[in-house]
């Protein structure tokens, strides 16, 4: 039995540089992000990212390192072979018992299925069940907020080999609120998408939560009810699983559930009752790879598609979600480029190798774990660099 002998982390404190992402949006543009370590007494090393949203997660920087702190004193000892033992003493530590908090056990769950499969030689694809696919379709999400750039910005991506685009119609009525005229804005952003998208190209409308109304959103629905590649994604609140069923039994346009999936306890509910398709699933908010497949055993069991989503992350998380992408059954397109559109490192130069995107495509390189490295002198240098420039993301421990 090998034990695990060290868990720490370090602040990465990526800068966003997403369009529309700023100080008067919902989307913050300070992200809580953290590269995790996790060491085996052999000294083999995995690494996960726990990166999480103020706003959208409910999770702050302080937050997510009190939580690695309270994991490490739970951890250290326990075999790093028995994921469902480490997962069972985190979700004991926190957040077992409420639908939040789940990101720093993204990272460690993440990090220790990339020391697993150090050490047993395996991607961690295989050790998720196995790759059924070489190559991931691409995905990527879209914040323009003129009918012009969002235009512009879906036929340049189309360009680029993309198979699906996540247009935003929610961030103006969250802003403005549910106005006649912020509700025509949204409609706007996305007539204009799919006036120059092709029909074989995906079209995810994402309302995150915004539009809060079964009547309003059938209604702007039946105006777009000819789109054959339109779905839409989460209409009204989280916690709204029956709102979401009748839209889904009163209109022609598939229902996407994001925000609602944080279990899968709670994608069984969702399907039982017949509230979605298709669901977006994102690690950090489900408790890591782990608890991913879960949800995705559950999804395909019933015929429900999954679609996975960046947190954004940097290149680990992106890394990570893609090997998860690799074992689901049906293939929607992927958004893995939270470290290409959303994130930007002070220095990026201190990961190698990790998912390479090209063409439209995701590839993985062919190697143990999750397939990347890091340079740690030169994380150590970019940490220490950063820090206190973005204030709220200081943390109590570094690794050293």
């Amino acid at each position: 039995m090998t034990k695990i002998a060290e868990l720490d982390y370090v602040a990465l404190r990526p800068s966003t540089i997403k369009e529309s992402w700023d100080a008067e949006s919902i989307w913050s543009p300070v992200i809580p992000c953290f590269l995790v370590r996790v060491v085996a007494e052999d000294g083999t090393v995995g690494i996960g990212e726990a990166t999480s949203q103020v706003w959208y997660l409910g999770e702050t920087a302080a937050q997510i390192a009190s939580v690695l702190d309270l994991y490490r004193t739970r951890l250290i000892g326990v075999d790093v072979t028995n994921l469902a033992m480490a997962n069972h003493l985190m979700q004991m530590s926190y957040s077992g018992g409420m639908p939040s908090g789940r990101s720093a056990q993204s990272g460690v769950d993440m990090a220790l299925h990339d020391l697993l499969g150090k050490l047993w030689g395996v991607p961690v694809s295989t050790l998720l069940g196995g790759a059924r696919r070489k190559h991931l379709d691409l995905m990527t999400n879209l914040y323009h907020k003129t009918p012009e750039a969002m235009a512009k910005a879906s036929a340049d991506f189309v360009s680029r080999g993309f198979r699906g685009l996540k247009i935003k119609v929610g961030d103006v009525i969250w802003k403005n609120g549910l106005r006649a005229a912020s509700i025509a804005t949204e409609a706007g952003f996305l007539e204009a998408a799919l006036d120059v998208v092709p029909r074989d190209v995906f079209i995810d409308a994402d309302a995150n939560q915004a539009w809060d109304n079964v009547g309003l959103t059938v209604r702007l629905l039946q105006r777009f009810s000819g789109a054959a590649n339109l779905s839409i994604e989460q209409p009204l609140k989280y916690d709204n699983a029956e709102g979401h069923r009748e839209i889904r039994q009163r209109s022609t346009v598939p229902v996407i559930l994001d925000e609602s999936v944080w279990s899968p306890e709670a994608a069984q509910n969702l399907i039982r009752i017949g509230a979605c398709d298709r669901i977006v699933l994102k690690a950090n908010r489900v408790g890591g790879l782990s608890q991913a497949r879960n949800v995705i055993a559950v999804c395909e069991a019933a015929g429900v598609g999954v679609s996975i989503d960046t947190n954004p992350y940097t290149l680990v998380g992106d890394t990570a979600i893609c090997h998860i992408g690799m074992t689901t059954r049906s293939h929607f397109p992927i958004c893995c480029d939270g470290h290409e559109t959303f994130l930007k490192l002070p220095d990026p130069s201190v990961f190698s190798g990790g998912v390479l995107t090209d063409k439209g495509y995701a590839e993985l390189p062919d190697r143990p774990g999750l397939g990347i490295d890091v340079d740690w002198q030169k994380l150590r240098t970019m940490s220490a660099t950063a820090k206190g420039a973005a204030g709220p993301t200081d943390m109590p421990h570094q690794s050293e």
